[in-house]
């Protein structure tokens, strides 16, 4: 007797649904596991940012919430060894300690960096850092607010 397409269909019976679903859900959380250890163990190995680089990411801050919040913005750099950065209408927006060994030089033409509400240097100079790998220059541009870092 000769078997339909159908009937051969019904013999070969594949996985179902709930079987499909039980191995997908074994094969994510292994994923899981695996990703989640990865991404811990590559966070150990981070070293923080350099001080030049978090320096720039700062001042970048404080030059985009003048120009969003549209208002006069500043970072104030203060002898004890800390920077405070500051909106005119906002409280302190961030403060943070100079790493160790670094410090603002006495020959430094600025003590502070200001922008006005449209993102420009409200005046130029430079910010002379001392620090254990060499000296730092921050130099800061009067108008459309640019800022450059010399090594």
């Amino acid at each position: 007797m000769a078997r339909s397409a159908f009937q051969t269909l019904n013999l070969s019976r594949g996985f179902t649904f709930t079987e499909m679903l039980l191995v997908l859900a074994v094969a994510m959380a292994v994923t899981g596991v695996g990703y989640a250890a990865a991404t811990s163990k590559a966070l150990q190995f981070t070293e923080p940012i350099p001080f030049q680089d978090q320096l720039k990411l700062d001042i970048q801050a404080v030059q985009m919430h003048a120009v969003v919040h549209g208002e006069y913005s500043k970072i104030v750099f203060l002898s004890d060894g800390t920077y405070v950065a500051s909106g005119a209408g906002s409280a302190v927006l961030f403060s943070r300690r100079l790493p160790k060994g670094v410090y603002l030089s006495e020959f430094s033409t600025l003590k502070q960096v200001e922008f006005t509400k449209l993102g420009s240097a409200r005046a130029f100079g430079t910010l002379h850092f001392h620090t254990p790998e060499g000296d730092i220059r921050v130099i800061v541009h009067i108008g459309k607010g640019r800022v450059t870092i010399v090594r």
